[in-house]
């Protein structure tokens, strides 16, 4: 399945079509965002081709955690997007003790580098799930596509990630560089001169670039 963003100046939110009726599509659709309802292989809610949202509630959390789920549904939503996030509705946990609790949650974090955030009400996901797609959409805009895949990352985006590593370099750099020059192994050979040719690439930038590509490792 390919889930595609057109640019436009208004944020874009795909949502499982079983989110139809909560309240948290409602408040995506008040804020002033489009929404689009599909049956969704990984998460609930997709906000760019990096940022996914899981929705729990604090009984399903526990029941996943019980059950071992939740691991197997982190490992699926980093293998589809670089920076997931899973956000529990609600905060009564009656089934596991507290020390279970935070043991999921420092697995989630350290193993699976999944942050969790906890919300009151459904209007409350929706507003973090609508301001998501903000910064992403509109404060961050890159070319947004995205292809689910059990394989994890597609190529375009693992070759995005390897140039985002470079020093003093984001996503809508990252994309300027590889639209430039095509192929990283032409990245890699460009000179300090020919780097500063891609827009947004100034002289301290090519400069720290060459340094990290042509230094020798010690």
């Amino acid at each position: 399945m390919d889930l595609k963003f057109e640019k436009s100046n208004r944020v874009k939110v795909f949502a499982d079509d079983r989110e139809r009726n909560t309240g948290a599509c409602g408040e995506i659709e008040r804020l002033g965002a489009e929404i689009s309802f599909v049956r969704l292989p990984v998460g609930d809610f997709v906000a760019s081709d990096r940022a996914c949202v899981e929705r729990k509630t604090a009984s399903d959390f526990e029941s996943s955690v019980i059950d071992g789920r939740l691991f197997t549904q982190a490992k699926e939503l980093k293998e589809n997007f670089a920076s997931p996030i899973i956000v529990v509705v609600g905060r009564e946990f009656e089934r596991l003790h507290g020390n279970a609790v935070r043991g999921a949650l420092i697995a989630l974090a350290v193993d699976y580098k999944i942050p969790v955030f906890f919300v009151e009400t459904e209007e409350e996901l929706g507003s973090l799930v609508f301001a998501l797609g903000f910064k992403e959409q509109l404060q961050s805009p890159h070319e947004l596509k995205i292809q689910f895949s059990k394989k994890g990352l597609s190529l375009s985006q693992q070759q995005r990630l390897l140039v985002e590593s470079l020093p003093m370099i984001g996503p809508k750099n990252a994309l300027s560089l590889l639209e430039h020059f095509k192929r990283i192994e032409k990245l890699v050979a460009a000179s300090e001169k020919e780097l500063q040719e891609v827009k947004g690439i100034g002289k301290e930038r090519a400069k720290q670039i060459r340094a990290v590509l042509g230094t020798a490792f010690e």
